[in-house]
């Protein structure tokens, strides 16, 4: 079965989150006054990999189960919403001004948006 158009932009933009994932761990690393590093980029190219291979984990069928839909999908839905909840709370804490917000929002709005497009939806019902 082809993948919808609409899958693999859906792809890259887990992909884009992933990157800017990285690239913010290794700024806040070599800050002097950074964090640990932090594995939450992993996660978006954990979904991609699953959307594209969709290999049959033992430890998601209990997703797919509940859902009725591909674990790797469900993920991706929640992960842009987490990102749009995140970032309505980082913006009443701190505002709302910096272009990495714009970014990161317009990213999350597309990861929701394509992951809920009919053909990219329909793909991964169970």
């Amino acid at each position: 079965m082809r993948r919808p158009v609409a899958l693999w932009l859906l792809v890259f933009v887990l992909v884009f989150l992933a990157v800017g994932g990285l690239y913010g761990g290794v700024a806040m690393l070599l800050d002097p006054t950074g964090g640990t590093l932090q594995m939450a980029d992993v996660l978006p190219l954990l979904l991609a990999y699953g959307l594209l291979a969709r290999p049959a984990w033992a430890w998601a069928k209990p997703i797919s189960r509940a859902t009725r839909h591909y674990w790797a999908w469900v993920g991706t839905l929640a992960l842009g919403v987490v990102l749009g909840v995140w970032l309505v709370v980082q913006g009443l804490l701190i505002g709302f001004r910096w272009p990495i917000q714009y970014v990161t929002a317009l990213n999350g709005i597309a990861i929701v948006a394509l992951a809920l497009v009919p053909a990219v939806r329909r793909r991964y019902l169970r």
